[in-house]
């Protein structure tokens, strides 16, 4: 085998090592922001539930 053949096989080689990890790692903080967004949301709704409850007392006893 010559340098350029050896060098070629090393590196692909490495290449197969190295992509699943990278894409892996891309996905799981693709995923870790989409909870995070969507725990964003949840605490969104809960806060205009309870305004909208507070709001309703607050009339009430006025």
């Amino acid at each position: 085998m010559e340098t350029w053949q050896v060098i070629l096989a090393i590196i692909i080689v490495g290449l197969s090592m190295v992509m699943p990890i990278y894409y892996s790692y891309k996905k799981k903080k693709l995923e870790r922001k989409l909870k995070e967004g969507r725990e964003v949301t949840e605490k969104e709704k809960i806060r205009v539930y309870l305004d909208n409850i507070n709001e309703k007392f607050r009339a009430k006893h006025r």
